[in-house]
């Protein structure tokens, strides 16, 4: 494994690709979360009509109105891999969408050059909190040898984006193995409001702990890939 070539930031800039890229991320209808000033506001992105990407808010979530010229940040995935970029919020439409300001840049957040099992609702793999021993296992929505997702209730168990998480990495007939996890980025779960998936990577890895988990994901063909 590279270390270097799965954390360093892969950048669009170039208009067309922008352009391209923020279609291609409204048409797979993935959330999209976008921050400033203390909001934060959940939504989709819709497929643009002018040269600015369109963010549509989760209706269910109702959020005050950020004021027109204020900078926000917008973070969201896509099949492959996490994304963000900064932005201007220039207007909002009759529709009630918000028009943002075409960015300059996106910023890919976590490049996925491993793939990744989907596990979610496959006995034997899930994961301890080392902070609380006592309770319950988290389940895993997925995992590769670069990082995990797992499912929690926010309610129990509340993430943030960069926090690090020490736990123990439950997988069907192996020994637990001892992990720190850094949090990329979260979304509802599907059909189910009151979970969330957390998007995670590991962390300065033992050599031990990645061969081993090398070894189980090459030998493993019960779930499906993304």
């Amino acid at each position: 494994m590279d270390p270097h070539r799965e954390t360093a930031s892969l950048w669009l800039t170039r208009p067309s690709d922008i352009a391209i890229h923020l279609a291609c991320a409204a048409a797979e209808k993935r959330p999209v979360t976008l921050t400033g000033s203390g909001l934060a506001a959940n939504g989709l992105f819709v497929v643009p009509e002018r040269s600015g990407p369109l963010f549509s808010p989760d209706p269910k979530r109702p959020m005050p109105l950020r004021r027109v010229g204020a900078t926000v940040k917008a973070e969201y995935f896509t099949r492959g891999d996490a994304f963000s970029f900064f932005s201007r919020l220039v207007s909002v439409d009759t529709g009630g969408r918000w028009v943002l300001q075409s960015p300059l840049a996106v910023e890919r957040c976590d490049r996925r050059i491993s793939t990744r099992r989907v596990v979610v609702g496959v006995s034997g793999f899930c994961l301890r909190l080392s902070s609380h021993p006592g309770q319950p296992l988290l389940g895993l929505y997925d995992v590769s040898e670069l990082g995990a997702a797992f499912v929690a209730d926010p309610r129990r168990h509340l993430f943030h984006q960069e926090d690090i998480v020490d736990c123990a990495l439950h997988l069907p007939g192996e020994t637990p193995m001892e992990v720190k996890l850094e949090i990329r980025h979260s979304r509802e779960f599907p059909r189910q409001s009151n979970l969330r998936i957390y998007g995670t990577r590991f962390v300065d890895p033992n050599p031990l702990v990645e061969a081993e988990l090398s070894a189980f994901l090459s030998g493993w063909h019960g779930g499906g890939q993304h």
